[in-house]
């Protein structure tokens, strides 16, 4: 069945904040403070620059089919946390657990990559914790290349440094 990456609805928002949520609190990639960030969808729905992107089966259209998320913060999106001047970033990839290994990861990156383009950006970037082997191997596959030098802490009290990534557009 083909693949749907289109802008999310309001009527979503519960469902896409549910299911990026629980992906990154079931492989232990976010702290409580940090899920609840992921469960409230709206704030990243609702702020200027910033588009959140989902995936669907073609003709499905139920908040419980939603297959995967992205947020991709354009300039001006306060989700941005590594990019800078007209780079745009993505963030907070999710991918639903059922439909793990069916391309829907890939779908919304290559969804981010059209959108950056379309918009004139000369680069795409994106941070990644050293864990998420997965996701480096999807990074690499698209060519973006590691960007060791943008690499981040986000909070200093935390034993945690993100991987950047970039892509050049």
């Amino acid at each position: 069945m083909d693949l749907v990456v289109r802008a999310a609805r309001e009527a979503e928002l519960e469902r896409i904040g549910e299911l990026t949520a629980e992906v990154y609190e079931s492989e232990n990639l976010a702290g409580p403070e940090y899920v609840q960030v992921l469960r409230d969808a709206r704030s990243r729905w609702e702020s200027p620059g910033t588009t959140l992107l989902v995936a669907f089966d073609d003709g499905a259209e139920e908040p419980e089919d939603l297959l995967g998320t992205v947020v991709f913060a354009g300039p001006g999106s306060p989700w941005r946390d590594l990019a800078t001047g007209d780079e745009v970033e993505f963030r907070m990839l999710a991918t639903a657990d059922p439909a793990r290994g069916r391309g829907v990861g890939e779908s919304l990156v290559r969804a981010c990559i059209d959108r950056a383009k379309r918009a004139g950006a000369t680069r795409l970037v994106l941070s990644t914790g050293p864990q998420h082997l997965a996701a480096h191997r999807l990074y690499d596959r698209l060519g973006f290349t590691r960007v060791p030098e943008r690499d981040w802490r986000p909070r200093s009290d935390l034993d945690l440094v993100l991987r950047a990534y970039a892509l050049e557009l």
